[in-house]
Parts: C-alpha cells; structure tokens; sequence
C-alpha cells in the first residue's frame, strides 16, 4: 500500500486565520503592486498554517469498490523485559495479522513497555519485520508507556516514538490522522494530551469529525484510554470527554463513529448513543480481567483475550470480527473468533428507510 501526505484537507481548522483578510485584496482603491504583496504575504501565512496542522496522511487503494481490510489493537509492550507480556501471544498475533494482508495496522498505545528505552524500540521493529516486508502501513497512537521513565521531560520519550515508530510525516505531531480510501477516516489521538474544550486537540477532534462528509462514511478514533470500559476501572485522563462530545453529536453527524481503545488489557464491546466503543488491549501485555456488566456486548467467558480487531469495508458494512489467540491450546485449535459486529453507514440506513416509506405509501 501506498501511503502519502494529504495537502490542504485536514487544515480547516486554521483555516479562518488566513481566509479574513483576503477580501482586502480586492479592493479597487489597492495598488496593483500592494495587491502582489498581499497575496505573497497571505500565501506565506496559508504555507505557515499547513506546516502547523496535524498531517492526515492518505493510504491509496487500488479498488475504492473492493472489500477493505484493517486491523486494530493496542497494549503489545514489545520488550525482552519478563512478567511484563506474553512474548509467545504477542509474536503470534503479530504474525496472524501480516498474513491477513491487511491495508493498514494501528495500534492504540503501549506499543512498547518502556519508551525511554530505545531497545524497546529494536524488539518492536524485530517483532514485526514481517508488517514492511509485506509493505503493510503502521500507525501508532501514543499510550502512557511511551513516556514510561520520562517522568521529570517527556521529550526524550517522544524524540524515541517520533523515531522509531511514528510515521515519518507525524514528526513533532502528537495526534494525527489517515485517510484509507475514499470512505474511512481515522483519527488517532493523544490520550495524555488534553482533550477539554478549548485545547488544541479537542478543537482538531472536533474539526475532523464535524467536516467529515462524503465519501467519507465511517470515522475511527483510536485511543490509549478507554472512554467507555468496565467502570471499575478509573479514568486516566480526559478521555470521559470523547464520549461526552458523541452523546450530543454523534447522531446529527453525517458519518457513523467506531472508537477503538486500548489500556485495558482484554477485550470489550459498547454501544452508546449511536456509537460502537471497542477495547482491545489484548496485544500481548500481562491480562487483566474485566467483569462484563454494565452493557458489555461480546458477553465473552474467558478472562484472558489475546487478540485483535479485524475490519472488512464491504459496501456500507464496516463488520468487525475479534480475533483470539490462546496460547494454551494447540495449534488447530489455539485461534477463535467469538466476537463479530456490523456498523452500517448511515447513508445506508436513510435509503432503506426511505424504501421502506416508499413501499408503505404504494409507492413503486
């Protein structure tokens, strides 16, 4: 797959900074020599906020109409570090995924165990020689291990993420997002960044969701903290926010939101006011159980879920399958898939409404 740096699309949010001046130079009493300096100077200004924007990098499809595949999980740690992850679980699902030829790989966080080290780093490009071998992309957001041991500066750790894992174009950038064909968006988020109203971040959260129109058709936030989970886990952040925002707008958008978290280690499933929360943490980190109350639907019975979430966009499907890797098992019986679900567009939805309208009205 091919991947490439869109130009303006994702700006709009700095967007008015530079459009309310522009109507100086069309006035008819501005010399013809003031009017090429304003242009010059507006078109600087435009550069300047492009340079400063979150990129939103675009991964090419041959076929817009063919089935899509993606893949997303999180809480891998890759380490040569004991007790900390299931090295054998971890291996296992990253080669299951490279033979799913997927279009593209992201990961929501703790990617490694300890992101001060750099050789936390080595084993994670070891690990998954396999995804650029197969030309497969890699998009991480960043989880709290990332600036594990960068207590007193986060610099440091972020220097050693930029490097060894973030795409090249995400340099200096904390959040950004992918354009996978024509019909999904992906916005990957900083989950210790602030996410209050007024940041940076939530106003370009808001921005990408809220400009999001055809063809796009599916949205996916993918996040370290969970903002729905078992609540007997805490909150970490500000990631309650994320779901706040949807409860009041998630309905009036024109796309369909799927936001996949991670920090807890296993796997869970939510519907909340028109929105499906996914958590899958179950990458390979030591496993925490989770209760399975409070609306949980995959109602899964094991405690320790290795996995990932397959993605296949067909039509106006987007159909989500968990793939569970137990170690203890055999090979012929060590891989399972006893989650799946359907997001369907809501372009999909209107124009089976409609017929149904139609059909009751004797309408032909």
């Amino acid at each position: 797959m091919e991947v490439s740096r869109g130009v303006a699309s994702d700006k709009r949010w700095k967007v008015g900074i530079i459009t309310a001046p522009q109507g100086l130079v069309g006035s008819q009493t501005m010399s013809p020599s003031i009017k090429i300096a304003a242009l010059a100077i507006l078109q600087l200004l435009a550069d300047r906020v492009l340079a400063d924007a979150p990129p939103r990098l675009e991964v090419a499809v041959s076929d817009p109409s063919a089935p899509l595949t993606f893949i997303a999980y999180g809480d891998t740690r890759f380490t040569q570090r004991d007790g900390v992850a299931n090295a054998v679980a971890r291996r296992a699902l990253v080669a299951r995924m490279a033979s799913d030829m997927p279009a593209a790989i992201f990961i929501g966080g703790d990617l490694i165990y300890e992101g001060s080290n750099p050789e936390d780093y080595e084993t994670y490009k070891t690990e998954t020689a396999a995804w650029p071998k197969a030309k497969i992309p890699i998009f991480p957001a960043l989880g709290n291990h990332e600036f594990r041991g960068c207590d007193a500066d986060p610099n440091p750790c972020l220097s050693n993420w930029w490097r060894a894992a973030a795409p090249g174009a995400v340099s200096s950038f904390r959040w950004y997002s992918v354009g996978l064909g024509p019909k999904i968006r992906v916005l990957l988020l900083d989950s210790d960044s602030s996410l209050k109203p007024g940041s940076a971040q939530r106003d370009w959260f808001e921005q990408q969701i809220t400009h999001a129109r055809s063809p796009v058709e599916f949205v996916v936030v993918v996040m370290h903290y969970p903002p729905v989970r078992d609540p007997i886990f805490p909150r970490a952040k500000d990631e309650k926010e994320i779901a706040r925002y949807l409860s009041g707008h998630a309905r009036s958008l024109q796309v369909r939101v799927v936001v996949v978290s991670s920090h807890i280690h296993n796997y869970e499933r939510f519907r909340r006011d028109d929105v499906t929360y996914l958590v899958s943490g179950g990458g390979g980190a030591k496993p925490v159980p989770v209760l399975r109350f409070f609306g949980e639907l995959s109602k899964l019975d094991t405690e320790v879920n290795f996995h990932y979430i397959r993605f296949r966009l067909e039509g106006a499907e987007l159909q989500g399958t968990m793939v569970r890797f137990d170690p203890e098992q055999n090979a012929e019986n060590a891989w399972t898939e006893p989650d799946r679900f359907v997001v369907t567009a809501k372009a999909r939805l209107s124009l089976r409404k409609n017929e149904k309208t139609r059909v009751s009205a004797g309408v032909p």
